[in-house]
């Protein structure tokens, strides 16, 4: 399975095809979906037949849908949308999935410095303006997108169920998590069906479940560069997930300077450094979002992670390959 998107290029390497073990054939299923703007693979090894397999998968599919129907902030009629247009100080009502997707966002906000920052949409819409017009945002406009731009300009109601913003400029913009978090969603329900070895990839995020049969782990080869003929690093899995994040391919050049489609919510412009970020953890919300949030704080993003057990990451320099790796990254390390 290959996928480019953010810059990288990653492999889950499959042991076992075909085979037989303990006297029961057991085959390798792949099947794909277009979702969220990229394309969701699953691959499940399993003994029943490919068109029961493919009944159990075509439902995770739909919670896909169903997750791009809550979080997506392309369409108009999703429910992120919807709320993105409300005024502020007008109690919004939230679907069960919204309001844990930002319990999850909120905790994240407050243990990475605000680096996470799923309220930036206001940033993202000057951003992608900016990749047309190939021109930054003028002061007044980006400092205003900036202030509306904080996690604090929001008000939860979890016990009635409401979200509320204290800005009207204030937008959210679950890019850099609802891949994993969906993942994650389609990860239980293919378990909960008895389909426990299996893998999901989603943009730069691979979630894997029990290893292929036989075996005690996925491999996974990573290549920042976003081509098949090097590697910087193989990774080994199991029930966990790896994200990557980083700046190879989705870049604007302006004024001679490249910018990054990951936006610094502090400055409200894309990341100017050349670097990579790969982390590794138990649930892809938790990899999906820290990849982000590490891309944004450099080497200095990895001390965040005493705020995660179960997570590691390493940070790819690339103008030279450099790796740096927290403390533990090399357990998974293949």
């Amino acid at each position: 399975m290959t996928l480019l998107n953010r810059g990288f290029f990653i492999l889950l390497s499959y042991f076992f095809i075909d085979g037989n073990i303990n006297g029961k054939e057991n085959r390798l299923h792949t099947f794909s979906h277009p979702c969220m703007g990229t394309i969701f693979k699953v691959s499940v090894h399993s003994e029943k037949s490919r068109n029961k397999v493919e009944d159990i998968v075509q439902g995770s599919f739909k919670i896909a849908g169903e997750m791009d129907d809550r979080f997506s902030d392309y369409s108009a009629e999703s429910e992120v949308s919807k709320f993105n247009k409300q005024g502020s100080h007008i109690p919004f009502k939230i679907s069960s999935e919204l309001l844990e997707l930002l319990t999850i966002s909120q905790s994240l906000y407050h243990k990475t410095s605000a680096s996470f920052e799923p309220a930036a949409g206001a940033l993202t819409q000057l951003w992608r303006l900016s990749r047309k017009t190939k021109r930054l945002p003028d002061q007044k406009t980006l400092s205003l997108a900036i202030k509306a731009s904080s996690f604090s300009s929001l008000i939860i109601d979890r016990k009635n169920k409401t979200l509320t913003k204290k800005n009207h400029l204030t937008r959210l913009d679950f890019g850099g998590i609802a891949k994993g978090y969906t993942a994650d969603k389609m990860l239980n329900y293919l378990q909960e069906h008895d389909l426990k070895s299996c893998s999901i990839s989603a943009g730069g995020d691979v979630i894997v479940g029990n290893p292929p049969p036989g075996r005690l782990y996925w491999i996974i080869r990573i290549n920042p560069f976003g081509d098949s003929n090097s590697e910087t690093m193989r990774v080994k899995l199991s029930n966990a997930a790896v994200s990557t994040s980083g700046n190879v391919e989705q870049f604007i050049q302006i004024g001679g300077k490249k910018y990054s489609h990951i936006i610094n919510p502090k400055n409200g412009l894309g990341l100017t450094t050349n670097h990579a970020a790969v982390v590794i953890s138990n649930k892809g919300s938790m990899s999906d979002a820290l990849a982000t949030s590490i891309s944004i704080l450099g080497k200095s993003g990895l001390k965040i992670l005493d705020h995660f057990p179960n997570t590691e990451a390493a940070i790819i320099d690339l103008n030279d390959n450099k790796v740096t790796k927290s403390s533990n990254f090399n357990k998974f390390s293949k």
